[in-house]
Formats: C-alpha cells, sequence, structure tokens
C-alpha cells in the first residue's frame, strides 16, 4: 500500500456513528493533489473509552480505517480530547494532519484548498475551513475569539451590565462579519479544533495539544504556539465544511462542564502567569455571587419580538427589504457566541436543512443591517421550539441544496 500523504485524524466519544459518516463524507471527497490524481491517505481514529456503544458502527469504522491503511485505536481511558489526538498523532504517518471532530461532514471543496494553501504559502501554520450549521450551506458558524485578560475583563462585566453585553456583542460583530464574509484567504485571531490542517514538520517544532487541557482551551492554547512561532492561521477560500456542533458533548454535559472550568483557568495560568490565574478566579467568583448571578439574568434586549413556542420554522419579518441582513442565531440572548446567516429581504425563515439541527430550546435571533457600519440592529426575536419537531425532508434534499449553492459560488464567486 502507498505510503499516506495526509493522515485523517479523528478523537471519537459516543459518537460513532457520526464518525462514520464523517470518515465516509471523506472518503467520497478524497484530497487530491494539483494535477487530480489522488492523495494518499489514512484515517487514524481514537476511541476515547465510550460508554455508549454501536456493535455496527464500530465495525463499519474498524474496516474504513484499516482499508485506507489506518487504524482504530480503542483507548482504555478517556484522557480528553487532547490525549487522544496525540495518541492518534503518534500512530500517523502523513505529512499532512488533517484535526478532525466526528461530528464533520466533509464537502468537495473542503480538504483540497487546504493542502494547496499549506503548498504555496510557507507563512500559514494551520489552514481552516469556513465551518457551515447546515450541509445546505446556510448558517455559518461563530469564529472564535482569542481570550485574552481584556476579553475576560470584558466579559465579566457583560455579566454584571446589559449595557455592557450590547457593547460586547457589537464589538464581536464587528469583528466577525469580515471573517463570516470572506471570499478569500483572511487570517483568524485563532482556529477552531474542529477541523483544520497542519504540517508534520512544524507540528514536531511546536508540539502538538498539551494534555493538561482535557477539552476546550487546547485549540487556543495551539493557536497561541502557532502565532508565537510566526506562523499564521488562515481560514481558506473556497473550503468549507459541516460542523454538526457539539454531537459528543452532548451526550455528557456535566462532564463537558466540569472539564471546560478547568481548561479555561489553566489557559490563563498557562499564559499569563500567577496573575493571570488570579484574575480568572475573582472574575469568576464575581459572575458566580448572588449579584452576579442576578445581575446575568437581567435580559440585555429593552424590547424583543416572542415568536411563541412551536413545531415549525421560526419566520422574521422586517419593516422592509433590506439589501444586505446579517441574521444572527444563538442560544444565549446575550449572543457572545452567536452564528449568522448572510440574507436579504423583509424577511427569514431558516431552510429546511439548517431547521433540522433545531433542537427543542429556545433560540434567539439578532437582526443586523450589514450596510451600516453601526451595526444598526433591526431587530431581536425569541422562539421556542417544541420537541418534536415537524419531520422534514431528507438530508439528500439538502445536500443537493448546498451542492447548488457550491456550484453558484465556484462559478460566480459569491455565496448566493
Amino acid at each position: 500500500m502507498t505510503a499516506p500523504e495526509l493522515s485523517l485524524l479523528i478523537v471519537n466519544y459516543n459518537s460513532w456513528r457520526l464518525c462514520v459518516d464523517a470518515a465516509r463524507s471523506f472518503r467520497a471527497h478524497a484530497p487530491t493533489r494539483p494535477d487530480g490524481s489522488p492523495l494518499p491517505y489514512e484515517v487514524v481514529v481514537v476511541d476515547n473509552a465510550s460508554p455508549q456503544r454501536d456493535e455496527e458502527a464500530e465495525r463499519e469504522l474498524d474496516a474504513l480505517c484499516a482499508e485506507t491503511g489506518g487504524r482504530l485505536i480503542r483507548h482504555p481511558e478517556n484522557g480528553g480530547y487532547s490525549k487522544g489526538m496525540n495518541l492518534a498523532f503518534a500512530h500517523a504517518r502523513g505529512r499532512y494532519l488533517l484535526v478532525s471532530n466526528p461530528d464533520i461532514q466533509y464537502l468537495p471543496n473542503t480538504v483540497d484548498p487546504l493542502v494547496r494553501a499549506l503548498e504555496r504559502d510557507g507563512s500559514i501554520g494551520a489552514a481552516a475551513p469556513r465551518g457551515y450549521w447546515d450541509p445546505a450551506l446556510q448558517g455559518i458558524l461563530p469564529p472564535n475569539i482569542l481570550p485574552t485578560m481584556g476579553d475576560l475583563f470584558r466579559l465579566t462585566r457583560a455579566a454584571l451590565s446589559p449595557g455592557a453585553v450590547q457593547s460586547y456583542a457589537r464589538r464581536r460583530t464587528r469583528e466577525a462579519l469580515p471573517i463570516w464574509m470572506a471570499e478569500v484567504d483572511i487570517d483568524l485571531p485563532m482556529l477552531s479544533g474542529c477541523c483544520f490542517l497542519m504540517e508534520r514538520s512544524f507540528v514536531e517544532r511546536i508540539g502538538f495539544f498539551d494534555e493538561r487541557f482535557p477539552l476546550y482551551y487546547e485549540d487556543t492554547d495551539l493557536s497561541v504556539r502557532i502565532v508565537r512561532a510566526g506562523r499564521r492561521i488562515v481560514q481558506v477560500g473556497g473550503s468549507d465544511v459541516v460542523h454538526l456542533f457539539d454531537r459528543s458533548g452532548q451526550t455528557d454535559p456535566g462532564l463537558k462542564m466540569e472539564r471546560y472550568w478547568k481548561s479555561r483557568r489553566l489557559y490563563y495560568r498557562k499564559w499569563y502567569g500567577r496573575l493571570g490565574a488570579l484574575a480568572y478566579d475573582v472574575c469568576r467568583r464575581i459572575q458566580d455571587s448572588r449579584l452576579g448571578r442576578a445581575r446575568s439574568a437581567i435580559l440585555p434586549h429593552r424590547t424583543y419580538t416572542d415568536l411563541g413556542a412551536g413545531h415549525g420554522k421560526p419566520v422574521l419579518r422586517f419593516d422592509r427589504s433590506y439589501p444586505s441582513l446579517l441574521v444572527e442565531f444563538c442560544l444565549d440572548p446575550k449572543f457572545f457566541l452567536a452564528g449568522a446567516v448572510l440574507t436579504s429581504g423583509d424577511s427569514w425563515t431558516p431552510c429546511d436543512a439548517m431547521y433540522r439541527g433545531f433542537g427543542p430550546t429556545t433560540y434567539w435571533f439578532r437582526v443586523v443591517d450589514a450596510t451600516d457600519p453601526r451595526q444598526r440592529v433591526l431587530g431581536v426575536y425569541r422562539y421556542q421550539q417544541l420537541h418534536p419537531a415537524v419531520a422534514m425532508p431528507q438530508s439528500e434534499e439538502a445536500d443537493r441544496e448546498g451542492q447548488a449553492r457550491l456550484k453558484r459560488f465556484q462559478e460566480t464567486g459569491r455565496w448566493a
């Protein structure tokens, strides 16, 4: 068997079927060389002692890995994402390392642009695709914000003041909008650990994941080391991926949050020293206080449109038709981690493929005039999705819709 030039690395935890789907979608859109010939690859999966088993999916995944010369490694412990990914790296042989969550769906244009970017530009340390919520490529996932001491203080202030919430949300939108709208390569402040490509030689020079981070912030830590090594983190124009966000974490939310808080404190301790850890502890103590919780519970919006509760798709209506709109969607009324839809018109509703990702919870929408440099908010909307939702068309229709948008992008250079 030909030696692999690219290694797809996945860490699995209670996501067997999603992991199989990710490996299959990668195989269906496998990487190629500039001349169009296949680029040899392998699939290496580490299962972090998943308590939930799926024997059929495990057999399929084992076979998918083996046919590429890779392997499925059943780790006897759940040492966290970092430890699992480092174990996958230890068994990888490729020059290129494609880090992937199990809840990823690869598209025809996902991998090749990432490889080409690293081939042509030695200043790129990590190449990442633009992430979408749905296979129809309607909802764009939020870019990550690099945590700094300033960001820690702003978030703490926002937890205590509705006015500060508005200021923080505007700042986040202003910084995210160029990334959401980018049609060419654009530098990112940090990468998302869900999907990115690096060269083995660079990883060996700066190190891979710090295993002290059990879950979350391992990608933040790696981002800091990439930049400090003099390389760039780039969202590559023309590369897109679907990320079925946080499906693994939903299987064990208690463990997820326990590891999140541990990793967050470790990040500030590692990069800002004892004062950073002390500042983090004080800020968290303020937020966890009775006053902090009471202030944080105050809705930051003076007015909003309550769309009620239902089983069908929400419909957002505006006062008139607009040529360019940004519809932000989030589970948090503060919109600190919001995705976005670029659209136009006098109303908006999620497409079928996007709506299929709606679970039984409360959703918040914030509509911004994308042509207004002041980020003028046209309206805020609340909608409670009830369970079960109305059955929607099968994924083949979503795939066709996404492929049609992809074709239009390739022909016109713009997302319709």
